[in-house]
C-alpha cells in the first residue's frame, strides 16, 4: 500500500499572516505564528513539539513514520526514539488526548502517527480551501502488470453499481486496482475522490473521523452518523474504504447507510471478505496466470504469462540488466506456480534473486523461508512479509476457524468436503462446525473453492498451507491430523 500525497500544499498552514490559521476542533494552528490556541486562547508547546504537530496535521488522516517525523523536526541530526516520544505525550496533553482514546492523535503500532481530525482553513483564507477540497489519492508509482482486463471490468461495475467490493487474498493486489481504479475514474467525480485508509486504524471509533478527513472536514467530538451525512451530500464523489477486514462489522454498517442515503455517492471497498451489506456487489480478484510445466523453454513464450512478466519486473527493479534467459525459464515458471501467481508473494521472491540467483530462490521455497523474506521497507506491516500478510489474516479469524485452517493444511492440492470433515473433525470441531467453517474460510480468501465435472474442489493456495502448517507444528495437533489423513486416504484407497 503506498503513502498518501500530502493534503496540503506545503507551507499552507498559516503562511499568509496571523489571519491565516487552520482550526480542529477548539483549536487553531498557524504556522506563520509558530501558535497553538485553544478556544482564542495560547496553548503553550515547545518548538519541537509544534514541529511535530505541523508535520502531522499536514498529512492529516496519513499515517506518518516515527523515521520521516524524526527527519522533518530533526534535519540532519541523529535522536534517540525517546525524543520523538517526549514530544508526543506533550502533544497529546495539549489536545487533551490519551494513549488509549486519542481523538486527534492515533498510535499505529510499528508504523507510526496518524493526526486524524482534518485542520480545516478559516473563513477569511479562502486560498487554502481549494487545497482542502479534494485530498489526493496514494500516488500511483509502479506499473500495473497483467490486470488490464480486471481493470476494465472493474470500472464498469462500479460505474454501474455505485457500490463495489474487491475481495481477495492477502497480498493479491486489491489496494493497488483500487487505487488505479480511484485514478482512472477521477473524470467521473468532479467532487473528488476521498481514499480512507482503515488498514491502518486500531479500531471502530477512529473510522468516522478518518472517513470525514480524507473528504476534507473534520467532525465533532459525537462523531454523529449525521455529520457524516452532510459532508457527501449533494457531493458526487468516490469513496474508497481499503482494508476494511479488521473493522467490517462496522464498516458494512456505515457504507450501507452512505450508499442508502446518497444517490450521488460512489463506495469502493477492499476486503479480503464481502462486507454483506445491502447494496455492494462483490469483484473477486483472481491470481496472475502461470506458465504450465510443460510449456517449452522459451522465454519469449513464458513471458506471455503475466505472472512471469510481473516476477520478471519486479526482479529487474532489484538488479538492473536482468534478462530471463531459455535456461531459466522452467524455474522461474515453477516460482510462479509455487507462489500460486499471486503479486505480492512473486515481489517477495524477486527481491532475494539478486542474493540467491534463480535457482537458489526456486528451492528456498520449498520451505519456510518464503513466510520471512522480507519486501519494500515502507509497506504497511502487515504487508512486508507474506507470513505478516497471513498473520494479519489468521488472527482475524476465532479459534474454531483457525483449527480448522491448520488441519486441512495437511492436503496438498484439491481435497474434497469428505475429505476436509475426516481430517479437521476432532476436539472442538464436528462434522457440522467443519462444514461451516469451511465455507466462511472460502468467503475469507483463504480456501479457494474449484467447481469441476467430478464435483466441487477445495484447494489451500501453497503459501497459505506452508503457513498452516508452521502453525500445526506448534500444536499438539499434528499427530491427530497425520493420523485422521492416512486413515482417510487408505479408506478412500489413495
Amino acid at each position: 500500500m503506498m503513502a498518501f500525497a500530502s493534503p496540503l500544499a506545503a507551507g499552507s498552514v498559516g503562511d499568509q499572516g496571523s489571519s491565516d490559521g487552520l482550526h480542529f476542533g477548539p483549536f487553531r494552528l498557524s504556522r506563520a505564528e509558530r501558535r497553538l490556541e485553544r478556544d482564542g486562547k495560547l496553548v503553550p508547546l515547545g518548538g519541537r513539539a509544534l514541529d511535530v504537530l505541523f508535520a502531522l496535521v499536514e498529512r492529516s488522516g496519513q499515517v506518518v513514520s516515527k523515521d520521516e517525523l524524526t527527519r522533518v523536526v530533526w534535519p540532519g541530526v541523529i535522536v534517540e526514539e525517546g525524543n520523538l516520544r517526549f514530544h508526543i505525550v506533550a502533544l497529546r496533553k495539549a489536545l487533551g488526548d490519551s494513549a488509549q482514546d486519542g481523538r486527534y492523535l492515533a498510535t499505529v503500532a510499528g508504523r507510526g502517527y496518524c493526526f486524524t481530525a482534518t485542520a480545516a482553513p478559516t473563513p477569511d483564507a479562502p486560498s487554502a480551501t481549494t487545497a482542502m477540497q479534494v485530498p489526493h489519492l496514494p500516488l500511483r508509482t509502479r506499473r500495473i502488470i497483467g490486470i488490464d482486463a480486471t481493470v476494465v471490468d472493474a470500472r464498469r461495475e462500479l460505474l454501474a453499481r455505485r457500490f463495489l467490493t474487491l475481495v481477495g487474498p492477502p497480498g493479491i493486489g486489491k489496494t493497488t486496482l483500487a487505487v488505479k481504479l480511484g485514478h482512472d475514474l477521477l473524470e467521473y467525480f468532479p467532487d473528488g475522490v476521498a481514499f480512507v485508509e482503515l488498514g491502518a486504524l486500531s479500531g471502530n471509533a477512529l473510522v468516522p473521523a478518518a472517513t470525514a478527513a480524507a473528504a476534507g472536514h473534520s467532525l465533532p467530538a459525537d462523531h454523529r452518523l449525521e455529520h457524516l451525512l452532510g459532508i457527501f451530500r449533494d457531493r458526487k464523489m468516490l469513496l474508497i474504504l481499503d482494508s476494511c477486514e479488521h473493522v467490517i462489522d462496522y464498516v458494512a454498517d456505515l457504507a450501507e447507510k452512505l450508499f442508502s442515503s446518497l444517490p450521488e455517492l460512489s463506495i469502493l471497498a477492499t476486503s479480503r471478505e464481502s462486507l454483506r451489506a445491502e447494496g455492494e456487489h462483490v469483484f473477486r480478484l483472481f491470481p496472475l496466470a502461470c506458465p504450465p510445466p510443460t510449456l517449452p523453454p522459451s522465454s519469449e513464450a513464458a513471458l506471455c504469462y503475466s505472472a512471469v512478466e510481473f516476477f520478471v519486473d519486479r526482479v529487474q527493479a532489484n538488479q538492473l540488466g536482468f534478462q530471463l534467459s531459455d535456461e531459466d525459464t522452467p524455474l522461474v515458471g515453477e516460482i510462479c506456480r509455487k507462489l500460486d501467481g499471486i503479486p505480492l508473494a512473486l515481489e517477495l521472491a524477486a527481491g532475494r534473486v539478486p542474493a540467491y540467483g534463480i535457482k537458489q530462490t526456486a528451492a528456498l521455497l520449498d520451505g519456510h523461508f518464503r513466510l520471512l523474506w522480507e519486501g519494500r521497507r515502507a509497506a504497511p506491516p502487515r504487508l512486508q512479509t507474506l507470513s505478516a500478510a497471513l498473520d494479519w489474516s489468521y488472527e482475524l479469524l476465532n479459534e474454531p476457524e483457525r483449527a480448522v485452517l491448520r488441519r486441512i493444511s495437511i492436503f496438498v492440492g484439491y481435497f474434497t468436503l469428505d475429505a476436509a470433515i475426516a481430517v479437521a473433525s476432532f476436539g472442538d470441531s464436528d462434522s457440522h462446525s467443519v462444514v461451516r467453517i469451511l465455507a466462511n474460510l472460502v468467503s475469507k480468501s483463504l480456501v479457494a473453492l474449484h467447481e469441476t465435472s467430478q464435483g466441487v474442489r477445495y484447494r489451500l493456495l501453497d503459501t497459505t498451507r506452508v503457513y498452516g502448517l508452521s502453525k500445526i507444528e506448534a500444536t499438539d495437533e499434528a499427530r491427530a491430523v497425520a493420523y485422521n489423513h492416512a486413515r482417510f486416504s487408505y479408506a478412500a484407497g489413495g
